[in-house]
C-alpha cells in the first residue's frame, strides 16, 4: 500500500505549507515559490488507500496536518474543499484558493464540453460573475453545491438528473463522476489565483510573528513583576515549586487581612486555604478571571505559573477588589461616554442572513483578532462604521475608546489640527492652552477615518508618519506624544485608481490596507433586504403592529428587484416613509412611483466604488429632477445627508 500523502520525513517544515489534492496542482505551485523565493512547503494530499489516483478523505486531510503542525507549520494554504474539512475538525488558520473567472473561462474554452448543460460543481456557491459569462457568451451551465464527500455524489446525480452532459470541479466530484459516467475535468487553480493566496498568507504569518513577539514581551514583564511589586494597585502573592509562599505585597496584606509576616515562608494552604495555587504549580495551566472570597472583600482573580525554561518553578497570584474595579470602570465609561468615545454596536447588532454578509461577518471577526490596520471598501449606506465599531468592540481593545471622524466632513485646512490636536498659539483663534487631537483621545482604542480617500497629500504625509512613529506632535508644537492606537479607515473609492492619479500616496495605502474588508451593497444581500426593513419598520410601530408589517412587507415585495441605490440607509428611509403614510392611512402610490422613476432612470446596478462617476452623476440628476423644490428630499432618497448631496452636486457641476 502506497503512503497515503508524500510527508516522507520527520523533518521540520517551513511555518507555511500549501495542502494540494493533485500533484498538476502542486508542481505549478511549487514552480511559482521557487520562482518568488518565498519560504512555504507544497504536500499532497490524493488518499492512495485504493489506488495512486484516488481522492483523500477528511481524516487523511487532518492527519497529514496534524503531521506537519507537529513538525512546524503554523498556517496552510488549500482549496476550499480541503479548508472546510480543516477548520472543521481542528483550531487552525487555512487560507483558500479561490478560482477567478478567467480560471472558469478558459478552462469552458479549452475543452470540448458541446452545447449541452455544463455543470459547475463548487463547495459553497460559486460568484454571480461566472454564471453571468456563460450567459452572455449563450453556454447552458448550472451551479451544484456540495459540503462533503458524500454531498458530490448527490450533487453529481443531480446534474445527471438535469441532463448535464460535462463536469467542471474538484478532487470529490471527479470521483463521483466518474462513478456516475458523466465526462468530467477537475478546475485547476491559475498561478495568479496561487500568486493571489500566497501573497494572503504571508501577510497573516506576519501578523502571526508580531503577535507572537508581542506575547513573548509580556511573558518578559511578568517575569520581572517583583520590579513593581509596591507601585501596583492589584494585591499580589507568590509561592515557589514547594508551594511555600515567596512574595506579598502591601495591597494583599490589606485584602487578605493577614501581614506579611504572617504569611511568607509558610506553605499556601496552611495560611491560605482554597487559593487554588497548589492547583496551578501541579498542571502549569493558568487560570484568569476567577472569583475569590476573602473574608467580607470579593475578588477578580488571576493565578498564572512562573515558567523557566518551559518548568513550573512557582505561581504568581493577582487578586483585585471586585467593587474598585466596578467604581473605576464606572468612572471611566462616564468619561467616555460624556465625550462620546464609546463603540455602541457589536457583531451582534450586523443583521442578516445571506452568504455574503455571513462571510463578510466571519472576516471581520478575525480581523477583530489582530491589531493591524483594517481598510474597509463599500458604497454609501452599506454600514462601514457599523462594522469598524463591530471590529473594535470584539478585539482586546474594546475597553478602551472608539473615535470615529468622517474625514470628507472637515475642511482639509482643519482636518491635521482636529486628528493631532494644536498648541496655544498654533494659529489665530486657536483655544487657550492648547487642545488634544483625535489620536491622543482614542489612545488605547481605535480611531475610524471614514472617507479617508478625500483627504489632503499634505494631511496623508503627517497621517503616514503617524503609522510609522507610533507618536504625534501638535500643530504648532514640538514635543513628541507616543500613542497606541488602531486605525481603521473606510472609502467608496477606489484607491488604486487614486495612487495613479497622483491623489493618493502608494505608501500610506499599504500602511492602511493592512486587512481588507469589502462590506456588499444591499442589492447583493437577496432576504436581507426583507430582514433589515421589517428591522426598521419594527423599531417605528412597535414589535405587536402585526397588520402594519404585514402591509409594510407587501408594500417591500411591490419594489421587486430594486437595486437600493443608497443602500441600508435608504431602505431605513424607506421604512420610515412608509410608516408615517400607513399610520395616517395615506396611499403609498407616490413611494411607489418614486422609486419606480428612479429604477428607470438609473442604470441596472450600481457600479463599484470610484469606477464610473457617471452612474453617480446620472443618480444625482434624477433625483434633483424627481424633488426640484427640495434638496433635502433628494439626499433622502438617495440615502445621503445634505451636505454630502451638496459636495456631489458641486463634484459634478449639477445645479438645481
Amino acid at each position: 500500500m502506497q503512503p497515503l500523502f508524500d510527508s516522507p520525513n520527520a523533518e521540520a517544515v517551513q511555518e507555511i505549507c500549501m495542502i494540494a489534492p493533485t500533484e498538476q496542482l502542486a508542481r505549478k505551485a511549487r514552480d511559482i515559490i521557487e520562482k518568488r523565493g518565498n519560504p512555504i512547503d507544497v504536500f499532497v494530499c490524493n488518499g492512495t488507500r485504493d489506488g495512486p489516483d484516488s481522492v483523500a478523505s477528511p481524516e487523511d486531510i487532518v492527519h497529514l496536518v496534524l503531521s506537519l503542525q507537529q513538525r512546524g507549520a503554523k498556517l496552510f494554504l488549500s482549496r476550499k474543499g480541503t479548508q472546510q474539512v480543516v477548520e472543521n475538525a481542528l483550531e487552525i488558520q487555512v487560507v483558500g484558493l479561490n478560482n477567478t473567472l478567467t480560471d472558469y473561462m478558459k478552462m469552458i474554452l479549452e475543452r470540448q464540453v458541446g452545447s449541452g448543460l455544463i455543470a459547475f460543481f463548487s463547495y459553497g456557491a460559486l460568484s454571480d460573475e461566472v454564471m453571468l459569462m456563460c450567459e452572455m457568451l449563450h453556454i447552458r451551465a448550472k451551479n451544484y453545491t456540495f459540503t462533503s464527500p458524500e454531498d458530490s455524489y448527490d450533487a453529481v446525480t443531480a446534474a445527471m438528473a438535469d441532463d448535464a452532459t460535462y463536469g467542471i470541479g474538484g478532487a470529490w466530484t471527479s470521483v463521483a463522476a466518474a462513478a456516475g459516467g458523466l465526462p468530467h475535468a477537475i478546475l485547476e487553480n491559475s498561478s495568479e489565483s496561487i500568486v493571489n493566496a500566497l501573497d494572503v498568507a504571508l501577510q497573516i504569518r506576519a501578523i502571526q510573528r508580531e503577535e507572537a513577539v508581542k506575547q513573548r514581551q509580556l511573558k518578559t514583564r511578568m517575569e520581572m513583576y517583583q520590579a513593581v511589586l509596591n507601585a501596583t494597585h492589584d494585591a499580589i502573592i507568590s509561592v515557589n515549586e514547594q508551594g511555600t509562599v515567596q512574595v506579598v505585597n502591601p495591597v494583599a496584606e490589606r485584602i487578605i487581612g493577614k501581614s506579611a509576616l504572617e504569611l511568607l515562608g509558610h506553605p499556601i494552604e496552611e495560611v491560605l486555604p482554597n487559593t487554588k495555587l497548589p492547583e496551578v504549580l501541579r498542571t502549569g495551566r493558568p487560570q484568569t478571571n476567577q472569583i475569590m472570597q476573602f473574608g467580607k472583600t470579593l475578588t477578580n482573580t488571576n493565578r498564572l505559573p512562573i515558567l523557566v525554561d518551559s518548568d513550573v518553578r512557582g505561581v504568581v497570584a493577582t487578586f483585585q477588589d471586585i467593587r474598585q474595579l466596578q467604581t473605576t470602570e464606572q468612572k471611566i465609561r462616564l468619561k467616555l461616554h460624556e465625550k462620546g468615545l464609546v463603540a455602541k454596536y457589536a457583531f451582534a447588532d450586523i443583521l442578516g442572513a445571506s452568504p455574503a454578509i455571513l462571510s463578510t461577518i466571519q472576516i471581520a471577526k478575525s480581523y477583530a483578532m489582530s491589531s493591524a490596520a483594517v481598510l474597509i471598501h463599500g458604497e454609501t449606506g452599506v454600514g462601514k462604521e457599523l462594522f469598524a465599531q463591530s471590529i473594535h468592540s470584539g478585539s482586546s481593545r474594546r475597553n478602551g475608546p472608539f473615535v470615529a471622524l468622517n474625514c470628507a466632513a472637515v475642511a482639509n485646512n482643519l482636518l491635521e489640527s482636529e486628528l493631532f490636536g494644536y498648541e496655544e498659539g498654533a494659529f489665530t483663534g486657536a483655544s487657550r492652552g492648547g487642545r488634544e487631537g483625535l489620536f491622543e483621545l482614542a489612545h488605547g482604542g481605535t480611531i475610524f477615518l471614514d472617507e479617508i480617500g478625500e483627504i489632503s497629500v499634505e494631511t496623508q504625509v503627517a497621517l503616514l508618519r503617524v503609522l510609522q512613529e507610533k507618536e504625534i506632535r501638535r500643530v504648532g508644537g514640538s514635543r513628541v506624544i507616543p500613542v497606541d492606537v488602531r486605525v481603521i479607515t473606510a472609502t467608496n473609492r477606489d484607491l488604486i485608481e487614486e495612487i495613479l492619479k497622483k491623489r493618493f500616496r502608494e505608501d500610506l495605502y499599504y500602511r492602511l490596507n493592512v486587512l481588507d474588508l469589502e462590506i456588499p451593497p444591499l442589492r447583493e444581500r437577496g432576504r436581507d433586504v426583507e430582514i433589515l426593513g421589517l428591522h426598521f419598520f419594527k423599531k417605528l410601530s412597535g414589535s405587536t403592529a402585526s397588520e402594519l408589517h404585514k402591509r409594510f412587507l407587501e408594500i417591500l415585495h411591490q419594489v421587486g428587484q430594486y437595486d437600493w441605490y443608497g443602500n441600508i440607509r435608504e431602505l431605513q428611509n424607506f421604512a420610515e416613509r412608509v410608516y408615517i403614510l400607513l399610520k395616517n392611512r395615506a396611499e403609498t402610490f407616490d413611494i411607489m412611483t418614486e422609486m419606480m422613476r428612479r429604477r428607470s432612470l438609473a442604470p441596472a446596478a450600481q457600479p463599484g466604488p470610484g469606477k464610473n462617476d457617471e452612474h453617480e452623476r446620472q443618480a444625482i440628476a434624477a433625483a434633483l429632477t424627481a424633488f426640484p423644490n427640495s434638496v433635502e428630499e433628494a439626499a433622502r432618497s438617495l440615502g445621503c445627508s445634505r451636505q454630502t448631496l451638496w459636495r456631489k452636486m458641486k463634484k459634478f457641476g449639477l445645479s438645481r
